[in-house]
């Protein structure tokens, strides 16, 4: 375990923060699987999930002869179970003795269908048996002899290998298999009682890239076909996948799932499983970390779907993935963006979350409605302290809202001034095929269209958590604003590892890496748009500033924190991808914010580097709660905190809630009030002690107040700072 966990830049560090580094890794990595899972060296790994067990069925590299099956289980993903051998060749075959490999278990008829390779003795070639149980861990009987033969397979395949079943919507089963010797992929269509073949003919419906072991997934009405390409038994190994609208192709290409990096080496023949009723997904697969395949071991991680239902390529991580004990709650998909703008459309319909006739005024009713791309139907989704979500409306700034934050059954929805009680709260929860389940906090109520209509202007009200389509959304990013002054969690695409400063240091200078999201102000930064258009990001509750070294415009720069002095190596060009990721782009230069060698370890550099596309350039940007009330910052000296912005006002233009940050430049009284055009006070906001470097926020609701132009005037002993508040409705 300590092996994979490689550290940035260890000369550089005393001993002690190695050490409490190792700790905090250790702490983070016992909350997880970690990888690999299983003991001893395994490979070809299924797994399953059954009555609230997982279950693996590996083929196990320690029996020389190939001639037993093991079966691994765990109730949490976290802790896995020898359960011993559960299929043995040699005692319960009568037509194969050795070389058993790649199984694939399937429940069904109250039975359990366990397909396996083995060396068939008669003909001398590869073929695969079938054993029946009655229990995920047998015993089984076997069938008595091969179900599939090169015979059977129309010679399309030699090496009649790899089985995987899959059984359809429809109750059609299928079984693919074939590859390496030819690499050729064949289907055929299983019977009802699962150990016999129909009449149909065998298929090669072989996809681009293919070398063997298939495995296939159904989500939202799309196939996917997921198998290994390159050589077995070196680091050329890898997983691609194809889709198409049937079970038996043709196949469009969709690219890489998951591939060597430079730690980990080899890794294939895997499964995918779905927790059920939840857009959740797991991939399982064999890797090695010594460049021999002879010590291939299993490893577990999560896969992502993109908003576009292509799958996100997979980082392979020494910390595996958190515990999932059967009956969890559906988590938020890590696609959904806080601070993002989004469009909630109601499952198998053109129909939008949507204020009645684009309505500002608090009370007003909520609906569905066409699409029509205005901003009554588009929301800013925003994560709150308590873990819930604020969801307000971009048209007139008002919170979804239940009426008289009820719990009954049938409440009208509505919008209302953001006021920060539980009926504007909303848990998220991503449900099958990519639809969100969104329920009232503190109730069993879900968001729901009433009668599930399909028809414009049907009223959305909360109703009983039912599981029907009336409470399915699809939620769609239309836009990810920058929140000017916001405190941002910076997220690594496809792993949970943040943009850090090491061991939160407030020094100059000290670098940046990647590490386990551990919630703490490490991973914070302040995101401040210039005059200039360009962003800087200052850590939190510090003064200092992501920089790169010396203002480089070299790939490989190092970046690190600084102490802010304006100049453009402190300064990044965010710019939003529309997929819910965006790159930082050095000022000046064409280098992007990058991971080393896309690693997915705590503590891997970050640096700079030339924009090449990829997935270690890329960051989901999550704008984080924040409690109202003061937050001192570090200043170092007297000419950093005359440098200082006294008087920051965010977001503006404003349609609701207005932020005014107050940082004096010295201790003393603060007078802080908002003008109209002709200089009259209209809101005076706060009499107030100010401390010298204590910034402390004070909030205005603006939603009620007629759109215009506002002069906001800070006057701290005698010097006056103004600046413009601007809103619209």
């Amino acid at each position: 375990m300590l092996t994979a966990l490689p550290f940035a830049r260890p000369a550089r560090r005393s001993w002690t923060s190695v050490l409490v580094l190792l700790l905090l890794s250790l702490r983070a990595l016992a909350q997880t699987s970690g990888n690999p899972i299983l003991a001893g060296y395994q490979a070809d790994p299924e797994m399953d999930y059954f009555n609230g067990t997982y279950y693996i069925y590996p083929t196990t590299d320690g029996n020389s002869s190939g001639g037993q099956f093991h079966a691994f289980s765990s109730t949490d993903l976290t802790n896995w179970t020898d359960r011993g051998v559960v299929f043995d060749l040699g005692r319960q075959t009568t037509w194969a003795t050795y070389n058993g490999w790649a199984p694939s278990v399937v429940a069904r008829n109250g039975k359990y269908y366990y397909y396996y390779t083995a060396h068939n003795n008669a003909t001398n070639t590869p073929s695969i048996g079938v054993a029946v149980g009655n229990t995920p861990l047998g015993p089984f009987t076997d069938n008595g002899q091969p179900l599939l033969t090169p015979a059977l397979s129309n010679n399309i395949t030699q090496d009649v290998i790899d089985p995987m079943v899959f059984v359809d919507d429809d109750g059609q089963a299928y079984i693919y298999y074939g590859g390496s010797s030819g690499a050729r992929m064949v289907v055929r269509k299983l019977n009802a009682d699962m150990v016999s073949l129909t009449s149909d003919e065998p298929r090669d419906i072989t996809p681009q890239n293919y070398t063997e072991a298939p495995y296939l997934v159904k989500r939202n009405g799309r196939y996917y076909l997921t198998y290994s390409n390159g050589r077995w038994f070196d680091d050329s190994y890898n997983v691609q996948y194809a889709t198409s609208t049937s079970p038996t192709g043709p196949w469009t290409y969709g690219g890489s799932v998951v591939s060597s990096d430079a730690n980990r080496f080899g890794p294939g023949h895997h499964s995918i499983t779905q927790f059920p009723g939840c857009d959740d997904y797991y991939i399982v697969y064999h890797r090695y970390q010594d460049r021999t395949y002879k010590t291939r071991q299993v490893a577990i991680d999560h896969l992502t779907f993109n908003a576009d239902g292509s799958i996100q390529k997979v980082n392979m991580t020494p910390y595996g993935v958190a515990p999932r004990p059967a009956g969890s709650a559906c988590p938020v998909s890590p696609m959904l963006v806080s601070g993002g703008l989004y469009k909630l459309t109601h499952k198998d319909t053109d129909q939008c979350l949507d204020v009645d006739n684009g309505s500002t005024a608090p009370g007003a009713n909520v609906q569905q409605f066409t699409d029509n791309g205005t901003n009554a139907q588009r929301w800013t989704v925003t994560l709150q302290a308590d873990g819930h979500y604020k969801l307000l409306n971009k048209n007139s700034g008002h919170a979804l809202d239940v009426a008289g934050a009820s719990a009954a059954p049938g409440t009208n929805v509505q919008q209302w001034t953001d006021n920060g009680n539980d009926a504007q709260r909303w848990q998220l929860q991503a449900m099958s095929g990519g639809f969100y389940k969104l329920l009232h906090k503190g109730t069993d109520q879900a968001l729901d269209v009433a009668s599930n209509s399909v028809s414009p202007g049907a009223n959305v009200q909360q109703y009983t958590d039912n599981g029907n389509d009336a409470q399915r959304w699809q939620l769609t990013i239309t836009d990810q604003p920058i929140v000017s002054g916001g405190v941002y969690r910076l997220t690594h695409k496809g792993t949970t590892q943040c943009l850090d400063v090491d061991n939160n240091s407030s020094a100059p200078g000290t670098l940046v890496h990647q590490y386990t999201d551990n919630g703490n102000d490490a991973q914070r930064w302040v995101i401040t748009r210039m005059a200039d258009g360009y962003y800087k990001l200052t850590h939190r509750n510090t003064n200092q500033c992501l920089e790169v070294a010396s203002n480089s415009t070299s790939p490989g720069a190092t970046v690190q924190q600084y102490t802010d002095n304006g100049n453009d190596a402190q300064r990044w060009q965010i710019v939003s991808l529309g997929d819910g990721y965006c790159k930082l782009v050095h000022k000046g230069a064409t280098l992007c914010l990058d991971v080393d060698n896309n690693l997915s370890d705590p503590g891997t550099g970050v640096h700079q580097w030339t924009d090449n596309g990829n997935d270690a350039q890329r960051w989901r940007l999550d704008l984080m709660p924040q409690n109202a009330g003061n937050t001192t910052l570090k200043a170092k000296n007297a000419a950093e905190l005359l440098a200082a912005t006294p008087l920051t006002v965010y977001p503006t233009p404003a349609t609701s809630q207005v932020h005014f940050v107050v940082t004096p430049t010295q201790t003393g009284t603060l007078t802080l009030d908002v003008l109209d055009t002709q200089g009259r006070l209209v809101r005076h906001l706060a009499t107030d002690r100010g401390v010298q470097g204590q910034a402390t926020e004070y909030l205005l609701d603006g939603s009620t107040w007629a759109a215009g132009v506002y002069t906001v005037r800070l006057n701290m002993a005698g010097q006056v700072s103004h600046t413009k508040l601007v809103l619209v409705h």
